[in-house]
């Protein structure tokens, strides 16, 4: 039976900075490594807030990126 083990934790926060000539949304993404493994997702989804209060344009998304090492 494989075992799942969390390696690394990524998150990426995508701003809508605007429209493009055909109407479609222009997102801008920023990502913060290093994120602790056991973070709840209540905290990381706090301090992600905090974040886009700083930005000049609104946060559109959040995603939580594992990277995940598969073995024996």
């Amino acid at each position: 039976m494989a075992i799942e083990i969390l390696e690394a934790v990524t998150i990426r926060l995508e701003f809508e900075t605007g429209m493009n000539e055909k109407g479609i949304p222009i997102v801008k993404r920023k990502s913060f490594s290093n994120v602790k493994t056991d973070a709840a997702s209540d905290d990381i989804l706090a301090a992600t807030e905090a974040i886009a209060g700083l930005q000049l344009h609104p946060l559109s998304k959040v995603s939580q990126i594992g990277t995940t090492v598969l073995s024996n």
